[in-house]
């Protein structure tokens, strides 16, 4: 039924109130004649520039009087008219007024996806009043998820988990959170030097279990987690990934001999290569898979006592698996007999750190070879949605270009559910250059170089400047430490 727009004129008229008090000696009379307000907006239940979930967006503007709706003048979603007929679940109009205010029941919404909802000077009138309600005019954003709370793909996740993961969603469009590395020994040691000269905190630091095989000698021992707790204490994220070493042959395991440990396929002209085979890791019976068994769980005591003190991880394993952007050349030794073989390792780990080990506190990240033209293969070795919270890929690029076309195609990977985020970079991406190009990058990861923090070099290994640096952190786009809310 549409709703019938009454005359302004005529609501004026009806509830002007008069009180007859007297008449003086002229016979003039005397009354107080009640002069009716204008009608005001007062507030909306979205403002300009929040981020929503994409479903049962329910919109309530509230005004300072009774209010009466003119269904002539339409209200318009991105120029497009809302239909105002009932609800086929609720039963109710789509736009209705209640008292002093006016609902709108938004239809299903895109992800990631930016909306403006007008509602003309002429739509709203006042009751008892001769005016009309000022026009409204909200921006807003949409998340990926359809849900009001994100939650991670692990179902039994912790509570403080999924305050952070709920925030990187309803983060997404709107900032890019800074990033940098730790330096190789599980310390701050670059991130401190990011600090000492922009005077600015990264939101993310990020440390490496390369050394998981030294692991307890006097120079690396990944159970004083005192760098990570240092960051989370202060306010910021934790995210942790693993260079993961492992030994050439048996021998070498069985003798502890790190020094025939290894992450680099053989041929690479680096340090480190490992002639340690995947597909018999994946294969329950071999050394190799007792050997990753073994390891899983000594990174598992670590990511335990960061869970036991209530410290999410954003986690991020079997980094660049695919090696070159063409996907012709594997470099580590989790990617150099194909995507199937990564991905069955993988979900391997997913289920030991969660099912077995219990870390409940990890937020999956997955990182992509993303080149133009090669889209079919990352997404041949993508392990799937079930199992990975957010898309990454490390950018290593001579500009700062906003890289929207890697962006645009990790969005596609996780069909529109996932976030995208560049989980390593050495030259900073402007984050002016990606908003207005909607790259919506979760977090930028900076590389660290190596001494940098003992270096008197205003510039660090990739290009970054002091004053790039600063400009970068200080941008109206980009969430530093002290940005972040409490999740605690």
């Amino acid at each position: 039924m549409k709703l019938k727009f009454k005359n302004i004129l005529s609501i004026g008229l009806l509830a002007t109130a008069f009180t007859w008090t007297s008449c003086n000696d002229d016979h003039e009379v005397d009354w107080v004649l009640s002069q009716p307000s204008d009608v005001e907006f007062v507030s909306s239940s979205i403002n300009d520039g929040d981020v929503k979930s994409p479903v049962n967006t329910v919109v309530e503007l509230t005004y300072s009087t009774p209010i009466s709706f003119n269904s002539v003048v339409p209200v318009t979603l991105n120029g497009e008219t809302l239909s105002i007929k009932a609800d086929k679940d609720t039963k109710l109009d789509s736009i209705r007024v209640d008292g002093n205010r006016l609902i709108i029941m938004l239809p299903k919404l895109k992800g990631l996806t930016e909306y403006n909802l007008f509602v003309d000077s002429r739509v709203v009138a006042g009751v008892g009043t001769k005016t009309f309600a000022p026009e409204v005019n909200i921006n807003f954003t949409t998340t990926t998820f359809d849900v009001e709370i994100a939650r991670p793909i692990n179902p039994n996740a912790t509570a403080t988990t999924v305050k952070v993961y709920d925030f990187l969603v309803k983060n997404a469009g709107k900032t890019i959170l800074s990033g940098g590395m730790a330096n190789v020994n599980n310390n701050n040691d670059f991130t401190g030097w990011i600090k000492s000269v922009t005077r600015k905190d990264v939101a993310i630091t990020g440390y490496d279990f390369i050394h998981l095989p030294e692991s307890g000698q006097n120079w690396i021992n990944y159970s004083d987690i005192t760098p990570a707790t240092d960051q989370w204490n202060a306010g910021g994220l934790v995210s942790y990934m693993w260079h993961w070493r492992v030994p050439t042959d048996e021998q070498a395991w069985k003798d502890k001999d790190v020094n025939r440990y290894g992450c680099r396929t053989p041929g690479e002209d680096v340090d480190g290569p490992t002639n340690f085979n995947i597909e018999n890791a994946v294969v329950e019976g071999t050394w190799e898979h007792d050997f990753i068994i073994e390891d899983i769980a000594k990174v598992a005591e670590v990511l335990k006592q960061l869970q036991d003190k209530d410290i999410p991880v954003i986690w991020r394993p079997l980094h660049e698996a695919a090696g070159d952007y063409e996907y012709k050349n594997p470099w580590f030794w989790w990617g150099n007999k194909g995507g199937e073989a990564t991905k069955k390792l993988w979900r391997l780990m997913y289920d030991q750190l969660v099912n077995v080990h219990g870390c409940n506190n990890l937020i999956w990240v997955w990182t992509a070879q993303y080149k133009k033209g090669y889209e079919a293969e990352m997404a041949a070795d993508y392990p799937g949605n079930d199992v990975v919270d957010i898309i990454g890929t490390d950018i290593y690029a001579d500009n700062d270009n906003s890289q929207v076309e890697a962006y645009r195609a990790l969005y596609n990977l996780g069909k529109g559910e996932k976030l995208a985020t560049i989980s390593e970079t050495g030259l900073v991406q402007n984050p002016d250059k990606c908003m207005a190009d909607g790259a919506n990058w979760s977090w930028f990861n900076i590389w660290y170089t190596y001494d940098q923090h003992k270096s008197d070099s205003d510039t660090d290994g990739f290009g970054n400047t002091i004053s790039s640096l600063t400009n970068v952190l200080n941008s109206a786009y980009v969430t530093n430490r002290d940005g972040l809310p409490s999740f605690k």
